[in-house]
This record gives structure tokens, sequence and C-alpha cells, in this order.
């Protein structure tokens, strides 16, 4: 009743704060049927403690009664204001610093099967989803370790801790770096007319409205066309590689894209480990990059990274000196060349770029389907010519097979004969474009190094055709 405005005199004396002798005391008389004391009421002093309760109890109830009239309305207003004058779905947030209270739950009910904590709406409109492309932040993770011992299955890379480089004073190894446009293939002086024609320009219009996804699915499409000529597919491939150097050959992940994902770094990973426990058909060096890392050491915890979910296959073909490359599911045991599109690739392949090519003398590269032979990829390997004995060891510049080797096994009847034919560097730039090798496929230094990455053991076809 203190908080109701009761006067101090409601309150009993303090002991000690008033001091009577006996005979001063008044004399309380007892009635024989309340013990203890019921005949405090006869006395004077008696009646004026229940006269000041009885004034306090009233003047309590009253001031209740006149604050809840003052409160009422505004009371009831604030009730109804969230529905009356909020937009649809909001609710007033709670004022800085404090907390939202749970009712109290009514006693002997039992509890409910779930209860929920309040929760505080904001009266900002909630943020649209991003759905646009979402590029990643470049990470810092070290340089690969060569094996060069090739004549035994390639070991996973080790990691040894190395001391990082800040991002703005580290370099891009040279064979890191951003991919060059691709060459020149063939005829690529445009018809001007023709189904081709418009695909071309509707792809460009596409790119312009930054729906890269749309425009390479398109194009794609084209490139699948029979009635395409080649020198319209010349200008389809040209075209994806361009948008390709943005979404696969960048840290950038677009939506809708079914080729690559995103992954969140977690304790204790490494560039390895995250190929390997997320059942990556590309090589660990392709996420250092795709993701612009100087080295594959410095990966943060919760940081984001671009990975690639689709093994990658390559077409040769012999007459153009080229090589296709394609993302897509390992070809169907059995598929006939009706099943393929012009260029001899899978109708659910999608085209990635092209890279020029050496071949065999005297036509000496076989032609058929093969696949990535288990432990054969190699880096800065040991190789003996099977001619002449001659023996090039690990880091000899002199190597003619330069600095990577993927080894090739035969897949069907017509190739299973074939052995010790594979995909490898060169020291002689000008031999791509040649038949100078003794029938293995050749590829340019900067470009082999990418194949590398992106072929596979088991998965990864190479098909090799006129």
């Amino acid at each position: 009743m203190a908080a109701m405005g009761c006067p101090v005199l409601c309150y009993p004396p303090k002991p000690g704060a008033l001091h009577m002798l006996d005979s001063q005391r008044p004399r309380i008389s007892q009635s024989p049927h309340t013990p203890g004391g019921a005949g405090l009421l006869s006395s004077a002093g008696g009646r004026v403690v229940l006269v000041v309760a009885v004034i306090c109890i009233l003047a309590g109830g009253g001031f209740i009664i006149w604050n809840r009239a003052r409160q009422g309305p505004a009371q009831e207003a604030l009730a109804v204001a969230p529905k009356a004058y909020l937009p649809e779905g909001m609710v007033p947030a709670s004022p800085p610093g404090q907390q939202p209270v749970a009712a109290a739950k009514p006693a002997g009910r039992p509890d409910p099967v779930a209860e929920q904590a309040p929760v505080v709406v904001s009266m900002t409109p909630p943020r649209a989803p991003k759905v646009a492309s979402l590029p990643l932040e470049i990470l810092e993770p070290s340089p690969a370790t060569a094996q060069a011992n090739p004549g035994a299955p390639q070991p996973a890379p080790t990691l040894a801790p190395k001391e990082t480089t800040s991002p703005a004073s580290a370099a891009l190894p040279p064979d890191l770096g951003t991919i060059a446009a691709p060459p020149v293939l063939g005829d690529l002086v445009s018809q001007g007319q023709g189904q081709a024609k418009r695909l071309l320009d509707e792809s460009a219009r596409l790119v312009q409205q930054n729906q890269l996804v749309l425009a390479r699915t398109k194009l794609n499409a084209g490139l699948m066309d029979p009635r395409s000529t080649p020198a319209e597919r010349a200008q389809i491939r040209a075209q994806i590689a361009s948008i390709n150097e943005t979404l696969f050959f960048s840290p950038t992940v677009s939506a809708g894209d079914a080729i690559t994902d995103t992954y969140t770094v977690a304790s204790g990973d490494s560039l390895v480990r995250i190929t390997r426990k997320q059942g990556l058909p590309i090589d660990w060096r392709l996420l250092q990059r795709i993701n612009r890392l100087p080295s594959e050491n410095a990966l943060r915890v919760g940081q984001k990274i671009k990975i690639v979910r689709l093994p990658i296959h390559a077409v040769v073909h012999k007459n153009d000196y080229r090589m296709d490359l394609y993302a897509g599911s390992p070809p169907a045991g059995g598929s006939g060349t009706a099943d393929l599109g012009p260029d001899g690739q899978e109708r659910d392949w999608v085209y990635i770029r092209s890279f020029r090519v050496g071949l065999g003398e005297s036509n000496g590269t076989p032609e058929g389907t093969f696949v990535v032979r288990p432990n054969s990829k190699l880096v800065n390997p040991r190789w003996v010519n099977p001619r002449t004995g001659e023996v090039f060891e690990a880091d000899n510049p002199a190597n003619p097979i330069g600095e990577r080797w993927i080894g090739l096994d035969g897949s069907d009847d017509n190739t299973r004969k074939f052995v010790g034919y594979g995909v490898h560097g060169t020291v002689d730039p000008d031999s791509i474009g040649q038949q100078r090798s003794m029938g293995c496929v050749r590829l340019a230094s900067d470009d082999v190094a990418v194949v590398y990455e992106l072929l596979v053991d088991r998965l990864s076809t190479v098909k090799i055709i006129k």
C-alpha cells in the first residue's frame, strides 16, 4: 500500500523508537473469547489504528480506479494500432533496450507442445533476396608441390604451412592468372544472315543485361544444331568462351549455373581436402585458379570459394588441330553417333572453351574414345624416349613432354589396343598445329596446365576424331 500513497502512519513504529514506562502503557482488556489480545479494539489507540487503516485502503482503491479510467482509452488505442494503422504483417518494434516479455502461462495448465519466444519485427520491410551474380571474396590459399617420380601413383599433395603474403603485394603465379581469350579457330567471318546470326545477336543482348547463364544456354543449343555451318559454330564457340571467362574461370558464381557452386570453408579445410570431401571431379589446383588464390594454404574459416560440380571432357579434332572442352556427365556406354552433336560432343554437354593442339607425325594420333588413366597424371615428370632410351629427368628444360602428363586408356574396342598415349605439354611451341609428336596430343605450356586441372581420372573422356 505504500506504492499507492499510503501515509507513513500505516507502518508499525520501529522497535526502540518510543520508550514508555510500564505504568504509562495503556491497559488492554482481554476477552475470554479472544485470547491473546482481541481486546485491542476496546482501547482508544486500537480504534485509531483501525480508522487509519480503513482510510488507507479506501484511498488506495480510489487511486487505482482513477488511474485505470485515465489510461484505459490510450491502452485500447495501442492494442488496435498494429492492425488499424500498420502495413499488413508488421508489428511495432520494441523500444531500444527493452526485451519482449512472454505472457505468463495460466497456473495448472500443461506446457504446450512447442512454445516459441516472442519475435520482434521491425518496421523496415524485409530485403529482397539476392539472385544476381555473387562475386566471391578473393582468398589466399601455397604453391603446388611437383611430383618427380612418374612411375609411382601420384599421392595427394601435402600442404606445408608457409608464410602468407598480403593480398596487396601478392602476385599471381604465371600459370594461375586469367586465361587468355581463345585463338581464332577457322573462319570467323559472319555470313550476316540465318539462325546463327540471330542467335549471336540475342546472346549479345543477354550479356549486356548480365544474363550470362541464359546467354550461354541459348548459344550451346545453337552449337548442337546440325544445320549450323563450321564457321557459324566457330563464332558460337568464341562467344561462349568469352562468357565462360566470367561464368567458369573467375571467382563469380551466377544463379542458375548448374556447373559451378559455392562452398563455405570449414575449420581444417585445404583445397585438397575440399576437393575430396565434396567429391569434386576436378584437380584441386583448379580451385586455386578460378578463385584467384596466390597460395592454397591461407583459406579462412567462413569464407566462400567457387567450386565445380561437373566433370570436364575433351574432343580433339585432328583436321583442325583443336581440342574442345565440355562440362557434363560421362557418356553412357553404347551411345551412337546419332546421339552426338555436330562436333562429336554429347547432347547434354556444355561447351567451355578450346585450345590449339599438336598431333602425331604421319597422322600417328589414334582416333577413338579414351578415358584418363587412373594415377597417371604427373607434374614435372621424368620421361624416357621409347625410341632411343634417352632419359629426361624432372626439371630438365629439354624434356620434350614439358611440365604436365595426362595418361589415356582406350575405352572401346577400337582404342583398348593403344598403350602409352597421353596429353602433355611441349618445349617446342612451333609444334602446336603440326604433326610432330610420337602420337600424343600436345598443348602449349600454359594451356596444358589448365587442361591438367580440368581432366580427372576415370571420369573425364577424351574423344579423338577427324
